[in-house]
């Protein structure tokens, strides 16, 4: 195949699946392990925290008993489009001991008359690594890989009309995903739909209500709310005022441009300024990252000093100013 840029191995492959199935391959564990690998290897482990800075390790393991750890982070990751990784560093942007050899990207797109435009690749820190990976049988094992990607998209999707849907079940195992589940008093449904309001992809599903013959004497009281924010399903649960929102658990969303920080930073926080490195809280204590892109990327950056820059400005930030945090790493 072509390269695009400089040190860089891309394919290019249509995939006979929708692009949320394709995803799905790419980002949850147990699917993950069904095709990364090109037989007769096999993925053995998977371990995945979706977000940029979260650790991608994976186990590839030969059919003489051959052992190959893959350890790296998501650098960015942009639902249903974008995901980079590397293995540069490990969990938590911390540097790898070792030599890195690649970062990898792959990009999905809607095919022309269905399925997923899909390219995958890997960008190398100088031109030996390119020809030695090239010579490890890149296109080749990342072609088959990517075979393997297709007849499982294909498996778990089943036709539905003129549309495809991913299927309910998972190749030896009965779990698909994780659904985090929010802890609301009474105001559930408020809640998802000034999110979804909010947020692209997103929208209430479905609203449960007690039933007449509830004991508690609710009847026709919301329960629970399922609902999408960003092509990630929640399940909002009206418990009552035992249990609050902490900091502990927060969400992060990335964004390109300086406008989606102010956008979505007026519109989640319940305060006139956001808190430190670009947190924010809502109305209903829930907290929330507005991180761009371009931070993640460099505070990411080979160029150690570069990056400390940049994290030092980003530590004296609240919302993230993005003009500022590229005018640090020019230095």
């Amino acid at each position: 195949m072509t390269s695009v840029v400089v040190n860089e191995l891309s394919l290019t492959r249509h995939i006979n699946a929708p692009r949320t199935t394709v995803w799905r391959c790419w980002t949850e564990a147990e699917l993950l392990k069904q095709w990364y690998c090109p037989k007769p290897w096999r993925v053995t482990e998977a371990d995945i925290d979706l977000r940029p800075g979260g650790r991608v390790n994976t186990v590839f393991e030969g059919p003489e008993g051959e052992r190959h750890d893959n350890n790296g982070i998501y650098l960015e990751i942009v639902p249903l489009e974008r995901l980079i990784f590397t293995d540069a560093f490990t969990e938590g942007f911390m540097p790898k001991q070792g030599t890195p050899f690649m970062t990898g990207f792959v990009n999905l797109s809607d095919a022309p008359g269905g399925g997923t435009t899909m390219t995958w690749g890997a960008r190398h820190w100088s031109a030996d690594d390119k020809d030695r990976h090239e010579a490890m049988g890149f296109h080749d094992g990342w072609n088959a890989a990517a075979s393997q990607l297709d007849e499982l998209a294909q498996q778990i999707t089943v036709d539905q009309g003129d549309t495809k849907q991913p299927a309910a079940r998972v190749e030896g195992s009965s779990m698909n995903t994780i659904t985090p589940c929010l802890w609301f008093d009474g105001n559930a449904e408020e809640a998802a739909s000034f999110y979804a309001s909010i947020l692209p992809d997103s929208g209430i599903s479905a609203v449960h209500k007690a039933p007449a013959d509830d004991p508690s004497g609710k009847e026709g009281d919301v329960l629970t709310v399922e609902f999408t924010l960003m092509g990630r399903k929640f399940l909002g649960l009206n418990g009552g005022p035992y249990f609050t929102f902490t900091e502990a658990v927060s969400f992060q969303i990335p964004v390109e441009t300086q406008a989606e920080v102010e956008r979505l930073s007026n519109a989640l926080s319940a305060a006139p300024e956001a808190e430190q490195c670009g947190w924010v809280k809502d109305r209903f204590g829930l907290s929330w990252q507005i991180i761009p892109v371009q931070l993640t990327r460099l505070i990411a950056d080979q160029d150690k000093a570069r990056a400390k820059r940049v994290f030092d400005a980003m530590m004296g930030m609240k919302r993230i100013d993005i003009a500022a945090i590229e005018r640090v790493a020019r230095g």
